[in-house]
């Protein structure tokens, strides 16, 4: 039987999530980690800030999201999630789960911009944290094939 949204209770569970969610999930990850090597040159010492700033924007909406969510709506089961709908629905630990990875996405661009600066390093950064973030879709894909 497939989980419903709210029964997630381990990290492998998000493994389950639909390629578009999980696309989603990487661009999120790409465009924070662009624009954190923009603002780190500009915020050189605020990097406790910005972490606060993009982990605030991140939660702000599941906050908005589960203040006008009524539930009468049934709960999804995590393969058939939808990315804008169901963006709230998940239990606590799965966006403290979410907060972190994000933090330590943020923390390793502005590390990075902070001591070796280049285009290239940015690209490397970028295209590890797209096969990192997008691989549970990648491994499926591979155990189908």
């Amino acid at each position: 039987m497939e989980k419903r949204l709210d029964e997630m209770n381990r990290l492998a569970d998000m493994g389950q999530f639909p390629a578009l969610v999980n696309a989603g999930a990487t661009l999120n990850v790409m465009v924070t980690m662009a624009v954190t090597w923009w603002v780190e040159p500009r915020w050189p010492g605020w990097v406790g800030v910005w972490v606060g700033l993009v982990i605030a924007a991140n939660l702000t909406p599941v906050v908005l999201l589960r203040l006008l969510d009524d539930g009468s709506r049934p709960m999804n089961t995590v393969r058939g999630m939808d990315f804008v709908k169901d963006q709230h629905r998940f239990s606590d630990w799965v966006y403290v789960a979410a907060s972190a990875n994000m933090m330590v996405w943020v923390l390793m661009s502005w590390t990075a911009a902070a001591l070796h600066r280049t285009t290239g390093l940015l690209v490397a950064l970028e295209v590890v944290a797209a096969v990192v973030t997008f691989s549970p879709v990648l491994v499926r894909g591979l155990r189908r094939g």
